[in-house]
């Protein structure tokens, strides 16, 4: 492909993120046609149609989307590294995009969240919360924080906190209905407040841990969600017990609005830092990556 190809493959990413040539053209300052005449030219280098044109929408043909998920990348790093090389020697800035799951904000970025803007003046945030694994590059994101357990491939992970425990708690007023567990396996008697993972779709299964005895349960119960703040809610409405991480709950289990239930079998699990494996890492990520990793770790509790 000619050197000319690098401009049409920003133009090509451009359609299929806008969903059109006019969306496209808009965002790119150019005409219609011209974003037009450069995708065709793409396909002719390329000798293979990409996109699937009517009068209402643009879809990319089976060849087009293999080749859009291998240029998306390259294209993301080339406009990273003109803006890299347009504030060259200036302090990192821009728009940084993250996601993570609920919990993890609440635990781990929200209560940085204002230092780190007081420490990067010219960086912004953008923060989606969800509970799916959501694809760093497809999606538009810089990094994400996620239970190390579910990370993307072609991603480089940074640990975020050492072992973080998992409580097993129940409003007061459920142990006092349905009484406190005692071993692991009453918990199969228990309504237990099951989690359904985004990136599986299945439950999960609870690995409780004591010595040097293991038990894994397929525990049951009416509720399950894939978000914290629903399993929390229904612990304290006295729906059942939840396996919830111990600092999203500490401050209702000072209130005592929740009780731990089998303390001493309380499982631990991490949480990393993910980004797009690539070479070069612009400044506003890596400001992220260094504060995060140095702040985040000093403010975790054991």
């Amino acid at each position: 492909m000619r050197v000319d190809g690098l401009a049409a493959l920003s133009v090509f990413v451009r359609v299929v993120e806008t969903g059109g040539f006019s969306a496209a053209a808009a965002s790119l300052g150019l005409s219609p046609s011209a974003v037009s005449y450069s995708v065709r030219q793409l396909e002719k280098q390329s000798g293979t149609k990409l996109l699937n044109r009517t009068t209402r929408s643009v879809g990319l043909t089976e060849a087009g989307e293999r080749f859009f998920n291998r240029v998306l990348p390259l294209v993301a790093e080339m406009q990273s590294a003109i803006a890299e090389l347009s504030t060259a020697g200036s302090s990192p800035a821009g728009n940084l995009r993250l996601t993570m799951s609920r919990s993890a904000f609440e635990m781990f970025f929200e209560p940085l969240l204002k230092d780190f803007l007081h420490s990067f003046p010219n960086i912004n945030i953008d923060v989606s919360i969800s509970s799916l694994l959501t694809n760093i590059v497809s999606g538009g994101f810089d990094a994400g924080i996620r239970h190390s357990e579910y990370l993307e491939q072609d991603m480089l992970a940074v640990p975020l906190t050492p072992q973080v425990r998992i409580a097993l708690v129940a409003s007061p007023e459920y142990l006092e209905r349905r009484g406190v567990p005692l071993h692991p396996h009453d918990l199969l008697t228990h309504e237990c407040i099951r989690y359904r993972s985004g990136v599986t779709g299945k439950f999960h299964t609870w690995s409780l841990s004591k010595n040097s005895e293991t038990v894994l349960l397929d525990v049951d119960g009416r509720v399950s969600g894939d978000d914290a703040t629903v399993m929390l809610k229904a612990a304290l409405s006295g729906c059942g017990i939840a396996s919830l991480w111990d600092r999203y709950i500490e401050s209702h289990l000072r209130e005592g609005t929740l009780v731990r239930v089998l303390d001493d079998w309380s499982p631990v699990a991490s949480f990393s830092l993910f980004y797009f494996n690539r070479g070069h890492v612009p400044q506003k990520l890596r400001a992220f990556i260094d504060f995060m990793t140095k702040r985040g770790r000093s403010s975790t509790a054991d």
